[in-house]
């Protein structure tokens, strides 16, 4: 419990401390501070419980004018350029299942896809990542090349694939199609799975699914 306890305290302090980095457009403290949570507790720690509650708190504080642009913008350019530091060489991962991330057109928020393929890696899983605002045929295309165990879409618009029922139904003949944040609020097309707001249990569940998909994927194949 004591052990526990302590835990809990170092990350609150640690998101404080990233919190201050990040005020003080600190880069050097703020890639220290993020590469020793790893170090210590593991990319699910760093992402899940240190990044992600500091990053929701800027991005907070940015649309109700408390914060710039500017900071907004300095906390992620430096998330991105440690998160490159997290992954582990191809060399190092014996069996690849590959699993497609992508934000649908219209999303332009894909720094949190990018910090969720790190802990789909710690997991063995080989995360393809497309990045922000990604044509449906793109998603489709690099599903079947790769023969993709699992496809992960993520955005901050909840109406995003009731517009596109159609498309994403399609896509989830082909491979398990799992939804995070608000895109997948209210989805109900089926083979389509809205993923849990804990990231850790996020992470679990597309391991299961892309380790249950034995089949390649074949997107548009008539």
């Amino acid at each position: 419990m004591h052990d526990s306890s302590d835990n809990a305290a170092a990350v609150l302090q640690g998101r404080e401390e990233i919190f201050d980095a990040i005020l003080g457009l600190d880069a050097d403290t703020m890639r220290q501070l993020i590469l020793g949570f790893q170090a210590s507790g593991g990319t699910d720690l760093v992402v899940a419980d240190v990044l992600i509650p500091v990053l929701r708190r800027v991005g907070d504080m940015w649309a109700s004018g408390q914060l710039s642009v500017l900071h907004e913008h300095h906390a992620s350019r430096i998330v991105r350029s440690v998160m490159a530091e997290f992954r582990r060489p191809a060399t190092q991962i014996e069996v690849q299942v590959p699993v497609v991330m992508a934000c649908p057109p219209g999303e332009l928020h894909d720094l949190p896809s990018h910090l969720f393929s790190l802990m789909l890696l710690e997991r063995g899983l080989t995360p393809v990542v497309l990045g922000a605002d990604t044509p449906w045929k793109a998603t489709a295309a690099a599903v079947r090349s790769c023969s993709a165990r699992a496809c992960v879409l993520s955005g901050m618009k909840p109406a995003g694939l009731r517009h596109r029922s159609a498309v994403v139904k399609l896509l989830a003949q082909s491979a398990p199609v799992l939804v995070a944040g608000p895109l997948g609020e209210r989805t109900s097309i089926p083979g389509v799975i809205a993923l849990p707001a804990n990231w850790r249990l996020a992470g679990d569940q597309v391991l299961a699914a892309a380790t249950r998909a034995t089949s390649p994927a074949t997107v548009g194949a008539s």
